[in-house]
């Protein structure tokens, strides 16, 4: 049971951790529902649906800096969740 919280606090802290880091490249990010502006919201959604697996968003990474960025992500996404399913499979 301790296991299961301490995934899904690093869960957590990585969805937050993510969206301030992406905050700070908001500038490289394109919004295509809304082409004005990009809020700390619409990137704690990109980061969430990241870290969920999901990846559905209407702000997509425009620079290779948030690219690679997003991808970072997704690695400790998948490697997270693999090692988590590991755990409580064997």
């Amino acid at each position: 049971m301790r296991l299961a919280i301490k995934s899904v606090l690093f869960n957590i802290v990585a969805i937050i951790l993510f969206s301030v880091i992406y905050f700070l490249f908001k500038i490289e990010f394109e919004n295509f529902s809304n082409k004005n502006k990009i809020t700390y919201l619409d990137l704690l959604l990109l980061s969430t649906t990241i870290q969920a697996g999901v990846g559905i968003s209407t702000i997509n990474p425009i620079t290779s800096t948030t690219k690679i960025l997003t991808i970072i992500q997704q690695i400790l996404m998948i490697s997270t969740h693999v090692f988590t399913l590991y755990l409580f499979t064997t």
